[in-house]
């Protein structure tokens, strides 16, 4: 009785179909083992060139890649291309920051355009970009609230500020309410074109005096 289940368990442990399928799994380990150190060297060496470009080589490459994005996005908002990329776009874009998407592409050309004609000015163009993510936000947040989006469906994000602008009043309105959401968002609105344009509020005010001046003495005239 032993020796015939010793015969059994050594039929069994001699069966090649195991050592097959064990085989077959280590060839494949070791293959991924490989792709994933070749493909880890390629990128290694991809990032190590791109490291070592002319660093206006590499703004311009950044500058490139928006303008690429301008395209893709000018593709999916202002023309509708009716393929998965043109889907895509719409669906990311719109759903992102809802009717803002319209501006987007000019948004990615203006950027791309400041690294082309002065790629030094990397103070400006950051403060540049503070102003926009400024005027981004409050944006998206007005438009959710002033177009009554208050679901979050797929329609009333894009007809409203996407969800970016849900995300931001939403919290908000539930803060504050309405009544003051509204004004503090356009605060920040105000705030983000002062940053752009580099204008501080005391010279916002003696300008808006100086115009004020202007407007009497002209009356008086």
């Amino acid at each position: 009785m032993a020796r015939s289940r010793g015969r059994a368990r050594s039929k069994k442990s001699s069966n090649p179909g195991s050592g097959f399928v064990r085989a077959l799994f280590s060839a494949i380990g070791s293959l991924w083992r490989l792709l994933a150190k070749a493909l880890g060297s390629a990128t290694r060496f991809v990032f190590r060139g791109a490291q070592e470009l002319d660093p206006t080589h590499q703004r311009d490459g950044i500058a490139f890649f928006l303008f690429i994005l301008a395209l893709i996005a000018a593709a999916g908002t202002w023309f509708g291309l009716d393929n998965f990329a043109g889907h895509a776009t719409y669906s990311f874009l719109y759903g992102g920051v809802g009717r803002l998407a319209l501006l987007t592409p000019l948004i990615f050309v203006y950027f791309a355009y400041r690294l082309f004609k002065a790629p030094d000015e990397s103070n400006e163009t950051g403060r540049i970009t503070i102003g926009t993510l400024l005027l981004v936000i409050s944006t998206t947040a007005l438009l959710h609230l002033l177009n009554g989006s208050t679901g979050t469906g797929a329609t009333a994000m894009r007809h409203g500020g996407g969800w970016i602008g849900y995300g931001v009043s939403k919290p908000l309105v539930a803060l504050v309410t309405n009544i003051l959401a509204v004004p503090i968002l356009l605060i920040i609105f105000l705030f983000g074109l002062l940053v752009i344009t580099k204008t501080p509020v005391s010279k916002l005010f003696s300008n808006i005096a100086r115009v004020f001046a202007l407007g009497g003495a002209g009356i008086a005239k």
